[in-house]
């Protein structure tokens, strides 16, 4: 779609102070004009867009755009250490995923990157941050250093070379005011240095302000994690049974992590050739998503990639990413991560379950909303902002609306001729059983490892527990393996900040209770979702009040 009008003057202000506030987003969603172009966080800049986000505040003319500047602003003034080498590092990587490298484009773009960091440098000197955000900040500059290494192999460019390697020389510099002694990304060596050192994230007194503004909770943070305490309780019996009958299968111990290696032994798709075999079992999916839980748009076209290995610290097993949102020629790619250090799918059932959250959740989310197929976004809708991880609520929830697929699938009556194929196709690889094992236990392994993320997000975030002592918590808790609970909830989502860890299942349990209310008030399950999978990205409760007043509708 093209850029939407404006149904008002204050949201054409909005629009343009998103722009301004975040000229990447605005590139990459196809707005040429902010090509190369990247907001230096200085205390003036920073002084500026307040004053702005103040003034936008009181003309705002509904909750929509009133919750929008406060999580645009949320992002900003909680001014963290990481934040800096990340957003250089997602703008890297947007743009080689829009366009390759044009030099042209890279060139101010570095310039720009350079000035951020000297920024940064500048304005985090002689500051104590704590372990946490250190580590974090350590981790993020080692995959700007992976990334600006990359350019520099596949450019000529002479101009743009230099440029990367003063980049590199400031992220050098800035990387190392934040040293932790013994550091490696690798989960043995983080492990070591949190148990002797701990892994404080001085978060605790804006944890509860954070996750209002940058996320739109409405609960407290005690209600967050009892909340996870519940869905833990409630389904960790059956992910336990799960593990046992999968564990007298293979002939190992009833715990989480030996059958995951078990099968992994037994059924591990070659790491070359996991794309392929995606793409071969995609198109097969898709006809049956698409008459039985979400209606797609037409004009889909997701492509599937690896995940680079600048990202894979961000992206431990896959992820979605989006771009063109504004021109006539919106896309989505799936990427699936291959990088034997990270946390990779590499089973069929991990593999379709991973398939069937980042496609049919993220990438028709974001497609169906550029297309306005089921709902009507408005401009508003389409900004992205933090306020985007609705989306996670929307793919965890499809996980579990396809087990009630694979669940038909077995049951064998009244398959049409997709499904049929769906079946053929598993038959090749393993058999109809076997796969539907797989979905189920690693469906339920990601929803015990999404409940664990709300807790462990609120514990080290609030202080309540030790990083270190709530990865043993959750090891013993539940048997998975302790560099699970650390991947899955550390690296990549305390980086995108407090409270994202809790995005998935919080946001998702919300949408399972008004689909059962929907149901029960006639509705189709699946024009409930299509409706919910196209409305963009408003803040989480205009979505839920939306599509609470669709169910009842």
């Amino acid at each position: 779609m093209p850029v939407p009008k404006p149904a008002s003057d204050v949201e054409a202000e909005i629009f343009e102070f998103f722009k301004e506030s975040d000229p990447v987003s605005a590139y990459i969603a196809g707005l040429k004009e902010y090509s190369g172009k990247l907001f230096i966080p200085s205390r003036r800049n920073l002084e500026r867009f307040s004053r702005r986000a103040d003034e936008l505040r009181l003309k705002a003319e509904n909750e929509a755009q009133l919750k929008l500047l406060d999580s645009l602003a949320g992002a900003y003034t909680l001014l963290e250490p990481h934040g800096i080498p990340e957003g250089i590092l997602g703008a890297y990587f947007g743009y080689m995923i829009k366009e390759g490298i044009i030099p042209s484009h890279m060139r101010p773009l570095t310039r720009y990157a350079v000035k951020a960091m000297q920024t940064a440098i500048v304005e985090n000197s002689g500051k104590d941050w704590p372990i946490g955000l250190r580590m974090l900040t350590l981790i993020r500059c080692n995959g700007l250093q992976e990334i600006i290494r990359t350019i520099k192999k596949e450019t000529q460019d002479k101009q743009l070379k230099e440029g990367l390697d003063d980049l590199a020389e400031a992220t050098r510099k800035y990387a190392s005011m934040f040293r932790v002694k013994g550091f490696k990304e690798g989960f043995e060596d983080v492990y070591k240095i949190i148990k002797k050192q701990g892994c404080e994230m001085g978060r605790s007194k804006i944890y509860a302000q954070a996750i209002s503004r940058l996320w739109d909770y409405p609960e407290a943070p005690e209600e967050l994690e009892q909340k996870g305490l519940k869905y833990l309780d409630r389904e960790l019996p059956r992910f336990q049974r799960l593990t046992k009958q999968l564990a007298t299968k293979y002939g190992v111990p009833a715990k989480a992590e030996e059958v995951s290696k078990a099968i992994k032994k037994k059924r591990a798709i070659k790491l070359n050739e996991i794309v392929p075999f995606i793409n071969e079992l995609r198109t097969r999916v898709l006809k049956v998503v698409n008459k039985t839980i979400v209606k797609v748009n037409p004009k889909y076209n997701t492509k599937v990639i690896e995940t680079p290995p600048y990202l894979s610290g961000i992206f431990p097993s896959g992820g979605a990413f989006f771009y063109d949102a504004f021109t006539n020629n919106p896309k989505e790619i799936f990427m699936t991560t291959t990088d034997p250090r990270r946390d990779p799918s590499v089973t069929p059932g991990e593999i379709l379950n991973l398939l069937i959250h980042e496609e049919y959740g993220h990438c028709v989310h974001a497609s169906n909303s550029t297309e306005a197929y089921g709902a009507k976004p408005t401009l508003i809708d389409m900004l992205w902002s933090p306020l985007g991880c609705i989306s996670e609520g929307i793919s965890f929830q499809r996980e579990l609306e396809f087990q009630k697929v694979m669940e038909k699938l077995q049951n064998g009556k009244g398959l049409d001729k997709d499904e049929k194929a769906l079946i053929q196709f598993f038959e090749k690889h393993g058999g109809l059983k076997t796969w539907a094992e797989e979905y189920e236990f690693y469906t339920w392994m990601w929803r015990i490892v999404r409940f664990l993320r709300i807790i462990g997000d609120v514990r080290i975030n609030t202080g309540k527990q030790s990083l270190a002592d709530f990865i043993d918590w959750a090891n013993k808790k539940t048997g998975l393996a302790k560099s699970t609970a650390y991947y899955q909830l550390f690296p990549a989502h305390q980086g995108l900040g407090p409270g994202y860890a809790s995005t998935y299942a919080i946001i998702g349990e919300r949408i399972r209770e008004i689909q059962n209310k929907a149901i029960r008030n006639g509705k189709k399950l699946i024009d409930l979702n299509t409706y919910a999978c196209s409305m963009g990205f408003p803040a989480r409760t205009v979505f839920e009040e939306r599509l609470l007043a669709f169910a009842n509708s």
